[in-house]
C-alpha cells in the first residue's frame, strides 16, 4: 500500500500545481472577454489549456467567445467539449441552440435506433469512474458472501437473496461501465471548421462550416469523415476540430 500513498502525492501536488497556473490565466481571458478582446482572451483560454488543466467552464467560456468572433465551428467544437464534462447544463444547452441556429445545415439527420435516445439520456452524459467503482464494489461483496457461504455451516435464505442481488448488480454495473466507455472512446466527433467541398462517390458536396461530422478514419494525409446524413468523404486534417 505504500507505493500507492508515494505515488498518489506527486499526482495530488501535480494538479494542485496546474490549478494555481491555471486559474489566474482563466481570470484575465475572462476579464478580456468583458472588456471586448476577444482574440486576447482566446489566447489565454488556449494557455490555460497548455498548462494541462481542462474543465466544462473553460470550454463553455472558450467556445461563447469564439462564437462572438463568429468562428461558428470553433464555438461547436468546445461547447461540445463542455458538454461532455457538465452535461445537459441549461445554460450551455441554451447556448448550442443558437449557435446551431446559425449554421445552414443542408443535411438531414440519419434517424438513431430505438435503444439510442435511452442510452443517451440516462448514461450518455455520466463518467465511467462511478460505475466502475460501484460495480466492483458489489461484485467484491459478492465474492465475501460467497466465502463466508464455505466457511460457514448457517445457511439462509436472505443470505442467498443477498449474494445474488450484489453479483448480479455488481456485473450490471461494471457491464455499463465497460459500454460507457467504449462510447465515449469511438467513434471521434468533429466540427467543420471552415466551409469545403469533398468528393464523395458520387459527387461533390458543400460542406457549411460548424456542421458536425464522425471521424471514421485517420491518416497523415487527409481524414474520412460521415456526415450527419451517412455520406462518407475525405477531408484535410486541417478542416476538423475534434471534440
Amino acid at each position: 500500500m505504500m507505493w500507492l500513498l508515494v505515488l498518489g502525492v506527486p499526482c495530488g501536488l501535480l494538479q494542485a500545481q496546474q490549478l494555481e497556473d491555471a486559474l489566474p490565466l482563466f481570470d484575465e481571458a475572462n476579464q478580456l472577454v468583458e472588456a471586448g478582446a476577444y482574440q486576447e482572451a482566446i489566447d489565454l483560454y488556449l494557455s490555460v489549456m497548455n498548462t494541462g488543466y481542462v474543465s466544462g467552464a473553460l470550454y463553455h467560456n472558450l467556445a461563447s467567445t469564439y462564437f462572438r468572433m463568429d468562428e461558428i465551428g470553433q464555438a461547436v467544437r468546445y461547447y461540445e467539449r463542455a458538454r461532455r464534462l457538465i452535461g445537459d447544463d441549461p445554460q450551455l444547452i441554451h447556448n448550442i441552440q443558437i449557435v446551431e441556429s446559425r449554421i445552414q445545415n443542408p443535411f438531414s439527420q440519419l434517424p438513431k435506433p430505438f435503444w439510442r435516445a435511452w442510452w443517451d439520456q440516462w448514461f450518455g452524459q455520466h463518467h465511467v469512474l462511478p460505475y466502475l467503482i460501484a460495480g466492483l464494489g458489489f461484485y467484491f461483496m459478492a465474492c465475501i458472501l460467497f466465502a463466508q457461504l464455505l466457511w460457514s455451516t448457517t445457511r439462509s435464505a436472505w443470505h442467498r437473496r443477498v449474494r445474488r442481488f450484489a453479483l448480479s448488480l455488481g456485473l450490471a454495473l461494471l457491464l455499463v461501465a465497460v459500454l460507457i466507455s467504449h462510447d465515449q472512446t469511438t467513434p471521434k466527433g468533429a466540427s467543420i471548421l471552415t466551409p469545403i467541398t469533398i468528393d464523395t462517390e458520387n459527387e461533390r458536396i458543400d460542406v457549411p462550416e460548424g456542421i458536425k461530422v464522425t471521424v471514421v478514419n485517420e491518416s497523415e494525409e487527409d481524414i474520412l469523415i460521415r456526415l450527419p446524413n451517412g455520406v462518407q468523404g475525405l477531408v484535410d486534417p486541417e478542416v476538423l476540430g475534434e471534440f
